[in-house]
């Protein structure tokens, strides 16, 4: 009995008497190895889920293999234990969980950047490993709550035009694709049809429209699809502020008007007078027809050629004839 209690003594220190259990632990020795050997090494920075402890991130060594990298996206993959030593606390032998699961973000140390786990094989009983996808550098304001989400999509490369009853527009930018975390909060966020501010590269705030919305794809990753949505600076501004604003329009004598209006003006006919556009707002397309005299009158024809928001002024003879304002379409 003592050379099978020897046999099984060596089994279980390779893993285990099951010969799945062995190659598991074969795979994970072989990882550890990698991570301080290969080229694709690195350290992953993810925040402690432990609010109480004074260390607020936690720093596992990792793998980061390459995956798909193109103009539109890019993706790599995450290879990590389901346990081991925290490098960011000194001296320490104690192995700990590695809080990582899809949905949630960690910083790629060796290149400061954040990713997001989108979908991880579960087939893979040795370590976790995941696709990743890289994080805009900043973060979606969800009720309050900051979610940094990955973004693939925006492949137009030309305008689709139509025209109809003199009238021209285009189709809006349909091939977005948000990547961010599953929870309450986010589930009850988007909704179909919703107008969502989303940040762009630079930071700012676009405007884009909820199309669908896939809760059931991954345990923990909620996936939006996105429209590009026009820019409406009224958009946010309540039934109250919107009706001070008409009346503050009315009390300066402004005309108000709305993109692609044809809008015309009425004067005094002067002999050698000439009508101007004056203190235009940049961007903005005003086509000026030519001036007809009648009964004394002459009348200008204005087209708002594009769907740009702004002001400008109409003179006549040198003198100002009316301050025109251009809202939204």
């Amino acid at each position: 009995m003592t050379a099978l209690s020897n046999m099984q003594k060596r089994l279980d220190y390779r893993g285990g008497t099951p010969q799945q259990s062995r190659m598991i632990k074969d795979k994970l020795k072989t990882l550890k190895k990698a991570y301080l050997y290969s080229y694709q090494a690195a350290v992953m920075v993810i925040d402690n889920p432990d609010e109480d402890s004074e260390l607020q991130t936690l720093e596992f060594r990792c793998l980061m293999n390459p995956d798909k990298r193109t103009f539109d996206t890019d993706k790599m993959m995450l290879s990590v234990p389901f346990e081991d030593i925290c490098v960011n606390v000194p001296m320490s032998t104690e192995v700990v969980t590695v809080p990582i699961k899809p949905g949630k973000t960690f910083i790629w140390k060796q290149t400061d950047t954040r990713w997001i786990v989108v979908l991880q094989y579960i087939e893979e009983y040795a370590y976790f490993r995941a696709d990743v996808r890289k994080c805009f550098e900043f973060p979606l304001d969800v009720n309050g709550q900051n979610y940094y989400f990955a973004s693939v999509g925006e492949k137009e490369e030309i305008l689709e035009w139509t025209r109809r009853n003199h009238e021209d527009w285009n189709k809006m930018n349909y091939t977005r694709t948000l990547y961010i975390e599953r929870d309450d909060n986010t589930l009850d966020y988007f909704k179909r049809f919703k107008i969502v501010q989303i940040p762009n590269i630079n930071g700012d705030l676009e405007s884009w429209e909820v199309q669908a919305v896939n809760h059931n794809a991954v345990d923990d990753i909620l996936i939006v699809h996105v429209k590009e949505y026009f820019e409406n600076q009224y958009q946010e501004v309540s039934d109250e502020e919107q009706e001070k604003i008409e009346q503050e329009h009315q009390l300066e004598g402004d005309f108000v008007c709305r993109a692609y209006d044809k809008i015309k003006f009425v004067a005094d006919y002067v002999e050698n007078a000439e009508w101007e556009i004056r203190n235009k707002t940049d961007g903005l397309y005003p086509k000026v027809d030519d001036a007809i005299v009648k009964d004394e009158k002459t009348t200008l024809y204005i087209q708002l050629m594009n769907s740009k928001t702004g002001e400008f002024d109409v003179y006549y003879n040198d003198q100002l004839i009316n301050h025109v304002v251009v809202e939204p379409f």
